[in-house]
């Protein structure tokens, strides 16, 4: 291989970034989501002190989990992982209808 094949097979594995770029946003991602569910349970918390219903905190908690098992079950195709998926789904789907009834 020539210089010019080798940078431009290098541009083509970086085209995202380099590792260091794609570790820094796995880490962002997930530090995000604890950012949510932090906030989450502080809501909840303040919700339940109100006397009032937290399903809807709760539904955005399970579907925030069953999207990340989602992307993990599509990516690794283990049974486990796809059970994970539906019963988290379930769960958000569950928890949204449950907030919608209290609405009406």
């Amino acid at each position: 291989m020539n210089k010019e094949e080798i940078l431009k097979k290098s541009r083509e594995e970086n085209i995202y970034g380099d590792e260091r770029d794609k570790t820094i946003r796995v880490r962002r991602d997930a530090f995000s989501v604890w950012g949510m569910i932090i906030l989450g349970i502080i809501i909840m918390i303040v919700k339940l002190c109100r006397t009032q219903s937290p399903a809807d905190i709760i539904s955005l908690m399970f579907c925030t989990s069953a999207t990340a098992s989602l992307y993990e079950a599509l990516k690794t195709r283990k049974k486990l992982h796809i059970i994970f998926t539906v019963i988290l789904y379930v769960l958000a789907l569950y928890y949204f209808f449950r907030f919608c009834a209290g609405l009406f």
